[in-house]
């Protein structure tokens, strides 16, 4: 439940118990503008950036080099 709903719920209220009031006038001129605001379609939405930039997923086989796949002496 948001805030507009409520107060249109208390304007309607208002509006029934007190109809010869003399505010009644300003209470449905303001009911006729949340009425508005309700239908108005939205301008521009807002987007949202992400924090990181993505990573890729790594696979099982990397794409290195063949020269990096020869078994070097010195090291086993």
């Amino acid at each position: 439940m948001n805030d507009n709903l409520l107060i249109e719920n208390a304007i309607l209220a208002f509006l029934h118990h007190y109809p010869d009031h003399k505010w009644a006038a300003q209470y449905s001129d303001l009911l006729v503008k949340l009425e508005q605001l309700k239908n108005a379609k939205p301008t521009t939405p807002e987007v949202q950036t992400r924090g990181r930039p993505a990573k890729r997923q790594r696979k099982k086989e990397t794409t290195s080099s063949a020269s990096s796949k020869i078994k070097d002496a010195s090291t086993s």
